[in-house]
């Protein structure tokens, strides 16, 4: 009986102990709710010059490049994307894309340019990232329900710890439109399904 005591004792104690220890760890993470992180009011974004799924790829495309100094305009990348200035009402996947970005240019001034398309799928994930892309006025495109967005804008919950450890909980994501006179819209959590979000794209320059 006295055995059998001391082993419930000792029970109670761990698990007291791991408790403790739970609600320790709990507290070494400090909450900042509702931080932000936007691009500037000036950003300069094109919009399509048709209200077309191709179109305002390419009109991404132009504006992810231009912020690059390499001036290939949306007509350019619809020829190349449908060889013709047509309308189509689906989204080119990445991999037309990436099939005809994805090379060597030599631009009207002469400068030979390696583009490369970088294409994150599904809803994001690197959260650290998207923040600090957004803080250095980085703009790119978010894919959603089939139709290119540019990303403007985040709100977040960060979590940090006494060693330094971040976390990053996404609550909102603003977006523009790619299509011209139509508002911006804004992603939710709990509200819209992430699994909608087919991915972020950038694409690279590199002079050589």
């Amino acid at each position: 009986m006295r055995r059998l005591l001391q082993t419930l004792v000792l029970f109670s104690l761990v698990a007291f102990s791991v408790q403790a220890a739970d609600k320790k760890q709990q507290q070494q993470y400090y909450l900042k709710p509702d931080q932000t992180a936007d691009l500037t009011a000036g950003a300069k974004m094109i919009t399509a010059k048709q209200n077309c799924e191709n179109w305002a790829l390419a009109a991404g495309v132009e504006t992810l490049l231009r912020l690059q100094n390499v001036p290939l305009d949306q007509n350019f990348w619809v020829m190349r994307l449908n060889g013709g200035e047509v309308c189509v009402d689906t989204l080119p996947t990445i991999d037309a894309l990436t099939l005809v970005v994805n090379k060597d240019f030599v631009l009207d001034d002469g400068r030979h340019v390696r583009l490369e398309v970088r294409f994150v799928p599904g809803p994001p994930v690197n959260i650290d990232a998207v923040i600090a892309g957004l803080k250095l006025q980085q703009v790119s495109l978010l894919v959603w329900c089939g139709h290119p967005y540019y990303l403007t804008g985040i709100t977040y919950d960060e979590r940090i710890g006494r060693d330094g450890t971040r976390f990053f909980e996404v609550k909102e994501l603003r977006l523009a439109n790619t299509y011209a006179k139509l508002p911006g819209i804004t992603f939710e959590k709990g509200r819209d399904n992430p699994d909608e979000i087919a991915g972020i794209l950038n694409v690279s320059v590199q002079t050589h």
